[in-house]
């Protein structure tokens, strides 16, 4: 596939090895689980979109610069049309709009659905001693953090459900911190694994402060 359907939202930061629902109702975006349906490895994007305080009038879309590839795991269409998707994030990738289609809607407006090139963006990796390191260090404070914000039922079912491999643990505790979008994307925006677990662990400290009784949904 030349290109990749882009689905952009609001509030979702992916990571790799996160399985997400999803309710597909628009247009285009139904066109875009077509698309899906159609090629051989039903890829598409996802990427946050920007506050529209950062967006200027006649900007091209307005979304970050890195996304993630997800894979399409299930399809359930509804009698209505709708779908059900399951969806899993693989490596995350730099967003290019190379061209846009203009989907009709069933209010008769045409709504763009855009296409990316498919332009890989990995994570760089550290010295491997550095990065068991800081995993050690960001999974010390998470055991912290779920001490004091989750209930003891959840926190076993972490422990259990925690991942071996240092990529997908830091996207365990990425996904499972409490935060605004903003501070996920800077999270899936950084450079290198070791810099992701020490993001992830100052933003934990910072919530776990004297004083911050309570964390953000």
């Amino acid at each position: 596939m030349a290109d990749l359907p882009l689905f952009p939202l609001p509030e979702a930061v992916v990571f790799p090895g996160m399985t997400i629902p999803l309710y597909v109702f628009e247009e285009r975006y139904k066109r875009l689980v077509r698309i899906c349906k159609e090629s051989e490895d039903s890829r598409f994007v996802i990427a946050l979109v920007r506050p529209p305080g950062q967006v200027s009038d006649g900007s091209p879309p307005a979304h970050y610069p890195v996304g993630t590839f997800m894979k399409i795991l299930s399809i359930e269409e509804n009698p209505d049309g709708t779908f059900f998707l399951l969806a899993h994030g693989r490596e995350r990738c730099r967003i290019e709009v190379c061209r846009g289609e203009e989907i009709p809607d069933l209010d008769g407006h045409r709504r763009p659905l855009y296409h990316i090139a498919d332009c890989p963006e990995p994570i760089g990796r550290d010295d491997p001693n550095q990065e068991r390191v800081a995993a050690w260090d960001a999974l010390e404070t998470f055991r912290v953090y779920a001490e004091r914000f989750f209930p003891t039922h959840a926190k076993r079912q972490i422990e259990d459900a925690l991942p071996e491999d240092l990529l997908y643990q830091a996207s365990f505790i990425c996904a499972n911190v409490r935060l605004p979008a903003e501070s996920r994307q800077v999270l899936l925006e950084a450079e290198t694994l070791g810099q992701r677990f020490h993001l992830v662990r100052q933003l934990m400290l910072e919530r776990l402060r004297p004083g911050r009784s309570s964390c953000p949904s």
